[in-house]
């Protein structure tokens, strides 16, 4: 396990060296919904704008001119152990250009809430994922309306907006690297990250 720190260093250096191309700079912050719209309507809230998101924790998500996500609000999310199997059954799959949450999968998110309930110590990240269509900022800001939708869902179903934290991985990070539409459908996807505290603090 490694932690969430340093994961995030990696991150930004990964994506510092990939950029490539002209960005435009965000111009308007959205607010997440608090959990009052319905969760197949929450991605089309949260993607009116996608470049930038103010949260419900003072968090706020910014793509710069390099594209790079800038998270703050994340100090309660430092040194924290990171668990990427606890949950690895309840990754949720999207449908093309979508954030919408399928109705099949909410079982999987009321199944981490579940979870979360069980330990008021852990927190969870959500990582918004894309197949490799389209470009860099879209699915970039595709990543993170999915992440901001599978957010949203959790609140709604009673998880304290505080406990939860996302980011977009665009398409950087595949879950299947074949170039056909069943590689693609695994690569839409919206992934939990059990936090965990680690021991002794």
């Amino acid at each position: 396990m490694t932690t969430v720190k340093q994961v995030g260093l990696i991150l930004v250096a990964l994506m510092a060296a990939t950029s490539t191309g002209c960005k435009t700079k965000p111009k308007n912050i959205t607010p997440i919904p608090g959990g009052n719209a319905s969760v197949a309507g929450a991605g089309g809230l949260i993607g009116r704008d996608t470049s930038g998101t103010l949260g419900n924790g003072g968090d706020v998500v910014t793509i710069d001119d390099s594209g790079n996500i800038g998270l703050s609000g994340l100090e309660d999310f430092e040194d924290m152990l990171m668990d990427r199997e606890a949950l690895a059954a309840q990754t949720v799959y999207f449908d093309l250009d979508r954030s919408e949450i399928h109705p099949d999968d909410l079982s999987k998110v009321e199944a981490v809430a579940g979870i979360l309930a069980q330990d008021a110590q852990n927190k969870v990240l959500i990582e918004g994922h894309c197949d490799e269509r389209g470009t860099e900022e879209y699915n970039r800001a595709l990543g993170e309306r999915r992440a901001l939708s599978v957010r949203d869902a959790l609140v709604g179903l009673g998880v304290s907006a505080d406990r939860v934290r996302t980011m977009s991985m665009g398409e950087d990070r595949p879950a299947d690297t074949g170039i056909d539409d069943a590689a693609f459908a695994r690569n839409r996807r919206g992934e939990f990250v059990l936090l965990k505290p680690k021991p002794g603090n």
